[in-house]
């Protein structure tokens, strides 16, 4: 491990727990799916799943608060930090997937960014 390391992990963390954290709070602070995510998903085979898109929107923000909650624990133990990176991009998988089926093709390319500035910070995280 280099003498930056330590540093380099600390700036990971940080700026995923900011990322989740800030997101996982937005949407856990009123408890109610908000009606514009709900309607992105009216032609779409989500609205007749069970629990239609709002089921969606609360499995999205449990991941978050546990992205969160894995990044804060990675800060007293680093070898967790990669772990919770690649949930990350599961994460980012699963955004990408329903931006690609309300055809919002330009919110599809910024998680592209997401996905690969995770893989740079999963390989920064993992250097020995």
């Amino acid at each position: 491990m280099t003498s930056f390391q330590p540093i380099l992990n600390f700036a990971i963390i940080f700026i995923y727990t900011l990322l989740f954290g800030t997101a996982a709070f937005d949407k856990w602070k009123t408890l109610s799916t908000p009606e514009w995510f709900i309607k992105q998903f009216d032609n779409t085979f989500v609205k007749r799943l069970p629990g239609g898109a709002s089921a969606g929107y609360w499995v999205i923000a449990s991941l978050e608060v546990l992205l969160t909650f894995a990044f804060i624990i990675s800060i007293f133990n680093f070898v967790l930090l990669p772990y919770a990176l690649i949930g990350s991009l599961f994460l980012f998988g699963i955004l990408l997937f329903g931006l690609r089926i309300t055809y919002d093709f330009q919110g599809s390319a910024n998680m592209f960014v997401y996905f690969g500035t995770t893989l740079v910070s999963l390989y920064l995280a993992t250097m020995n």
